[in-house]
């Protein structure tokens, strides 16, 4: 098989498809095939160093030849200037002949100048085409009349922030805008370049940028309120493109100045001059336009400076110095007073958008600064009534710090320390919110904050909900959980909030759900301990036993120690002993946990449990059984409705019910001891 080299690649009439094919058949096993395709690999990566190292060479020549033509691009534009002036005037002298005689100017010169302004039009018009041709997406080029290209290369963008490289960009600087386009990759034609923007060169200022670390020969393109940074090649480089900024500026003023010129002479007024002695006119008096201060004139760029130096409270001053220096009775017929106002007015609405960008939680708001860092763009756009705006967007912001600060506090531990941790961070984050709103807006907004507070409550009680409440916690945990909110909550009451309402209205399902799963365990227990129950007592063991059972039961409200025999034994069984705990914890947390409004829920199940209780005694005749059940009703019913009704104030009507059907004698209200008065003089 012959060798593979570059010639067979380089005929015209290649085909790749033949080629592998011819290459398979020819080849003797995959080792062979094998060896082909790495020659062909070696090949290719010979051609692209090569192709790099060519690149690497010409490089610098390419663009000192690109420099070149857009100088001499900008010399033919001055030169086709100055030969247009020249025709024109003579032009004027060739039809102002004072004899009347007609000029001997040569008719053929003035046929020369216009043939090289034709051309002179020609190439212009082609190298806009070209251009077009070249960026996909562009403007047209055409649309200004005596648009010239001045210079174009290509740069590397930098990131103003992070000093890092962020795209490849191809730019174009004519005498009126500066066009940035970015590279196109895998594309074939004409078509290499994707339109990305335009400025006008009224609106940017080109700034030399000083050498730092791995940023060199860069330079900044201040275009308000931006700011862009482009890396040359070389130092030759950037100062051609300085030059050539500093060109267009300088061509750009020179054509503002001649337009106001020309305005300015139309608008005087021409004088009549009467020659005839028989006419007479006084001259009238022509008014005297009051000359307007340096500060005022220069107003715009002053406010343009200001803003990119992002001091905006100093650009609002300004704005309002200025509008009320222009509406006074010195400057109100001046006639440069309406474009200045509109000038104002176009900056007014650069600055509302650029503080409508600061108060954007989507644009970059880091909440490292607080809500404090919001309150300059908030006062400004106050002062221009956009009050709504910047009161919906301050709420915006005021949502992503409280989410910010509440997902930083980390799930260790028990849930009780980790909810009541949850509960500070997120109330603080409520107050410092309340306190920053009202130093902010007026009172007539306070409605949006209430809104907003509880919405944002609902949103963190929907998210401890499905921690607090399941199956593992258990009731004492809820309730410590649910009062450190409370607390929480009532503390933030002072500053003249008070959100129990809604934190109330959200735990209600949930509270109401776990009541009613722990009295279903609880029967079910009930029902496996009393039938497995052997009616014995129970054996503590020891004294030390003995104490902590007493004061265990203590705490519940029984005293138990006329029960103990023989120093180590308790008189009552164990299922007595495990529904006297249940039935009265049941009471005792529900009545800390439930509101009012979710009372004959709490009834309901303290009435299920002790009648479901009473109903499996009924049945036992054994003489320990029923002593157990005589203690139940003599000593654990007394005692619960004892204390729902100091706890509450009223009886619970069903357990009374249940009672008075037991036949249990219910203790009647002590009488007050406090002594009446004898006589009505005090009352």
């Amino acid at each position: 098989m012959s060798d593979i080299n570059m010639e067979k690649f380089a005929v015209p009439e290649f085909n790749p498809e033949r080629f592998v094919k011819e290459l398979a058949k020819s080849c003797v096993g995959g080792e062979e095939l094998h060896q082909q395709k790495e020659k062909i690999q070696t090949l290719a990566e010979e051609t692209a160093s090569a192709l790099k190292k060519n690149v690497y060479e010409n490089y610098m020549q390419f663009i000192e030849t690109a420099t070149e033509i857009s100088h001499l691009e900008a010399e033919m534009y001055k030169l086709s200037h100055l030969l247009s002036e020249q025709r024109t005037v003579l032009t004027t002298l060739s039809h102002a002949s004072i004899l009347g005689n007609e000029n001997t100017i040569s008719r053929e010169s003035l046929d020369n100048h216009d043939v090289e302004a034709e051309k002179a039009e020609e190439q212009r018009r082609n190298k806009l085409i070209i251009i077009s041709e070249k960026v996909e997406g562009c403007m047209n080029l055409l649309d200004v009349p005596d648009r010239v290209l001045l210079h174009e290369g290509d740069l590397l963008e930098i990131d103003a922030d992070e000093n890092t490289a962020l795209q490849r960009m191809h730019v174009y600087l004519f005498n009126d805008c500066l066009m940035l386009t970015s590279w196109i990759s895998n594309r074939r034609g004409a078509t290499r370049y994707q339109f990305q923007c335009s400025y006008p060169i009224s609106s940017l200022a080109a700034v030399n940028v000083h050498d730092l670390g791995n940023v060199k020969q860069a330079f900044k393109v201040l275009v308000f309120p931006d700011t862009r940074v482009f890396q040359c090649n070389s130092l030759t480089i950037k100062k051609d493109w300085l030059d050539k900024f500093e060109l267009a500026k300088k061509m750009h003023i020179e054509k503002e100045n001649s337009k106001q010129k020309k305005k300015e002479s139309l608008d005087k007024p021409k004088s009549e001059s009467l020659d005839s002695p028989s006419l007479s006119v006084e001259k009238l008096p022509s008014p005297q336009i009051p000359v307007l201060p340096e500060w005022l004139a220069d107003v715009t760029e002053e406010l343009d400076v200001l803003i990119v130096e992002r001091h905006f409270q100093k650009t609002y001053d300004l704005m309002v110095s200025a509008q009320k220096s222009l509406n006074t009775e010195e400057f109100k017929n001046h006639p440069q007073r309406a474009d200045i106002l509109k000038r104002i007015e176009q900056k007014q609405k650069v600055l509302i958008e650029i503080l409508l960008k600061e108060l954007d939680v989507t644009h970059n708001w880091s909440p490292r600064g607080g809500l404090r860092s919001s309150r300059h763009p908030v006062i400004i756009l106050n002062k221009f009534n956009m009050t709504s705006q910047a009161c919906e967007l301050f709420l915006a912001i005021c949502s992503h710090t409280v989410k910010v600060h509440v997902k930083g506090v980390q799930l260790e531990g028990s849930i009780n320390s980790y909810v009541k941790q949850v509960g500070e961070v997120f109330f603080c984050s409520l107050s410092d919110a309340l306190t920053e709103f009202i130093t902010l807006f007026p009172k007539n907004k306070i409605s949006a904050f209430i809104v907003w507070a509880s919405m944002q409550l609902r949103i963190l009680m929907s998210q401890l909900i499905k921690q607090i409440f399941t199956p593992q916690c258990a009731l004492e945990s809820v309730l410590e959980c649910v009062s450190s909110l409370r607390e929480q909550c009532l503390l933030f009451c002072e500053f003249g909030l008070d959100l129990r309402f809604q934190m109330d209205s959200c735990l209600r399902s949930p509270i109401i759900k776990a009541l009613k799963e722990y009295k279903e365990k609880v029967l079910d227990c009930m029902k496996t301990k009393v039938s497995d129950d052997k009616w014995t007592p129970i054996n503590m063991h020891t004294k030390a036993g003995v104490n902590k059972f007493l004061l265990q039961m203590e705490n519940l409200g029984l005293i138990l120690a006329k029960y103990i025999i023989n120093e180590t034994w308790v008189d009552l069984s164990s299922s007595t002993v495990w529904f006297a705990q249940s039935v009265i914890t049941v009471q005792k947390i529900g009545l800390k946990l439930v509101t009012k409004d979710m009372m004959d829920v709490l009834d309901e199940s303290i009435h299920a449990i002790f009648k479901s209780r009473l109903m499996l005694s009924i049945g036992n005749d054994s003489s320990y059984a029923q002593k157990n059940f005589k203690f139940i009703l003599d000593t654990v019913m007394p005692l619960m409705l004892r204390c729902y009704k100091e706890e509450v104030g009223y009886d619970n009507e069903k357990l009374v019910t249940l009672a008075k059907k037991f036949g249990v004698n219910i203790a009647p209200p002590k009488k007050s001891n406090i002594t009446k008065y004898t006589s009505n003089e005090y009352l």
